[in-house]
């Protein structure tokens, strides 16, 4: 006789009774702020001058110095720069002797780049709605700050592989997690975010696994970071994607070939 059966025979099967619900408990652990974001008008301080800030520009230049002191030689290689701002990056692009391209998402972005900038060739497009391959295909893919602001990151980082011929240069916000996430986030109607306002952080973990399954065969981290708070800061694998008042942010190397370079560390194992 089977077990369950016995018990019910001689009364000692427990009984369980389903737990009573709490007063205005919730169905699911779920409860969204309401939000319309095409009602929404960007914020006092958050038209073009965002990018001209203290703040922005010393995130800018330690990004920039770290990538000249990578030993990457840009020279005479042609450049696409995803989510290029009002071309601030670019022109330093230029300094290292790429020929660039810039793409940008809001209009009001690229004429602030033409009207500063009027050497860069600046167009506006959407990395996540709009195929790149009209713009034709560059030596160089290089998107630094666009990855976090973008609600379908995997979809954006084969679209950023599908123009790029030897180097995918990517500097993204993360969050702090050993496994391949991406928490989803909201972010405000200024003009250096989010075009629907829904972002992204993703872990470390997950870019490098994109770049590698989008096509990329190897994919790098620096062996040193860029020297500025943002980028350096203790792994704790806790999901936060910012600590002591910086973000956090990383940056990859994806490549065609593989780099015998000391500044870099595969992050790919066979």
């Amino acid at each position: 006789m089977k077990v369950p059966r016995l018990l019910d025979q001689l009364g000692l099967k427990k009984k369980t009774q389903p737990p009573a619900p709490l007063p205005d408990a919730l169905p699911y652990p779920a409860q969204i702020r309401r939000r319309t974001f095409r009602a929404e008008r960007v914020r006092k301080r958050g038209g073009v001058d965002v990018f001209d800030t203290p703040e922005a520009l010393a995130l800018n230049e330690a990004r920039m110095s770290h990538l000249e002191s990578l030993g990457l030689n840009l020279a005479g290689k042609r450049v696409l720069d995803v989510g290029a701002g009002i071309g601030h990056l670019a022109a330093r692009l230029q300094k290292m002797g790429g020929s660039v391209v810039c793409l940008e998402g809001r209009p009001e972005n690229v004429e602030a780049m033409h009207s500063r900038y009027p050497q860069i060739e600046g167009h506006v497009a959407d990395v996540e709605n709009q195929p790149l391959s009209r713009f034709g295909r560059f030596d160089v893919v290089f998107s630094y700050g666009l990855l976090y602001h973008l609600e379908n990151p995997l979809h954006a980082i084969r679209n950023l592989e599908s123009v790029c011929g030897e180097l995918l240069l990517l500097e993204s916000m993360v969050c702090d997690h050993d496994r391949p996430v991406v928490l989803v986030e909201d972010e405000s109607s200024d003009v250096n975010q989010a075009l629907a306002g829904l972002g992204c952080r993703p872990s470390p973990n997950y870019v490098a696994l994109a770049l590698n399954r989008a096509g990329l065969a190897h994919v790098y981290a620096p062996a040193l970071p860029p020297a500025h708070a943002d980028f350096r800061f203790e792994w704790r694998n806790g999901l936060d994607c910012a600590r002591d008042g910086h973000p956090l942010r990383c940056v990859f190397v994806a490549s065609r070939s593989e780099l015998r370079n000391p500044n870099l560390v595969p992050l790919l194992v066979d």
